[in-house]
């Protein structure tokens, strides 16, 4: 098998032609995709929303070669490779992910998940072996099922947009402690967040520093509560040093949540004004409005005129637009104790 009779047979892009090569160029990894019940386990923990979970089970490959095309399991072999060679990806090192939702045949665009499923024993055996609860494997791998639940939203039908977000969490890029999903990282990493310059940085003091580690905060969906942010934020520290070893003293987040626009217009009892209201700002920030269209109205474009104007936050976002505003997505830090 070659991988260009992959892209051949299902229309795939350059950008997944170079990607598969590179994959075809690493060594098996031995990985085996569950069937019938242990199928069934593993999409109860990926979390899958009624809707997905009932067209998975009716696409998933059984016994034997299930049904598929060989060119189909070369794609899952060559998937499984990646996610096999970059389980000790390095901190501060990230990798690509095709995301495949455009192409046609839906065992293509959900062909991920299959990959991510055999890798699942894997997830357990590599949490306990750094001594993670295993509530917080169980409450990382939910996320899968919010990812595809939310390609569904943006797009109508079954797939894993986020594919490269699902596979952060198989490289030990993603963890889900509490109320926040805790991502390790190094302050300054090539192509990473924003971060001050050495010498602004070294003005911080000790951790602060470019390469130093850090904590990149992600919100889940609903995430925003007080109480649940604070609980999560108190076990942050601990939890790189008990089990990741490393010693950050700051955590980062980049989001459209930080825009201070939403302090001018959401007034300080909204839970997105008190959690941006933790962090200091680094720079200016960049565009948002794609970001905020997709998180606010799962639209996977920005188009004024077919948003809805349901909520306060609804309708700051299009009166901020329509008077010629932008949004912003920007990037804040706050000190670990």
């Amino acid at each position: 098998m070659d991988s260009a009779l992959v892209v051949e047979r299902f229309g795939l892009g350059e950008d997944v032609r170079g990607w598969l090569a590179q994959a075809e160029a690493l060594p098996g990894a031995g990985l085996s995709v569950p069937v019938g019940v242990e199928a069934e386990r593993v999409w109860g923990l990926f979390a899958l929303a009624e809707a997905d979970r009932v067209e998975v089970a009716g696409l998933w490959p059984g016994e034997g070669d299930g049904g598929w095309p060989p060119e189909l399991w070369y794609l899952v072999d060559l998937m499984c490779r990646r996610l096999w060679a970059d389980r000790d990806l390095p901190v501060g090192e990230w990798r690509s992910w095709p995301s495949l939702v455009e192409v046609e045949d839906a065992r293509v665009r959900m062909v991920s998940l299959v990959a991510f499923a055999a890798m699942v024993p894997e997830q357990f055996a590599r949490h306990a072996s750094l001594g993670i609860d295993e509530s917080v494997t169980v409450a990382t791998l939910a996320d899968v099922g919010v990812q595809v639940a939310r390609s569904r939203r943006l797009f109508g039908w079954l797939s894993v947009e986020t594919a490269a977000w699902v596979a952060a969490q198989f490289r030990g890029r993603l963890y889900w402690v509490g109320g926040l999903q805790l991502e390790p990282a190094r302050l300054g990493a090539p192509g990473s967040v924003p971060w001050y310059s050495e010498e602004e940085a070294a003005g911080w003091g000790p951790g602060m520093g470019v390469g130093d580690a850090v904590l990149r905060l992600h919100i889940p969906t609903g995430g925003l509560d007080p109480v649940s942010v604070d609980g999560a934020l108190a076990r942050a520290r601990g939890f790189a040093r008990e089990h990741l070893g490393m010693d950050p003293v700051v955590a980062t987040c980049t989001s459209w949540l930080l825009d201070p626009y939403w302090g001018e217009v959401l007034g300080e009892g909204s839970n997105i004004v008190r959690f941006q209201r933790r962090f200091t700002l680094v720079g200016e920030g960049s565009s948002g409005e794609g970001d905020v269209f997709r998180f606010v109205f799962g639209m996977a474009r920005v188009d004024v005129g077919a948003a809805p104007r349901r909520t306060r936050l609804d309708r700051a976002v299009v009166e901020r637009l329509e008077s010629g505003g932008g949004l912003r997505v920007c990037t804040g830090w706050l000190p670990l104790s």
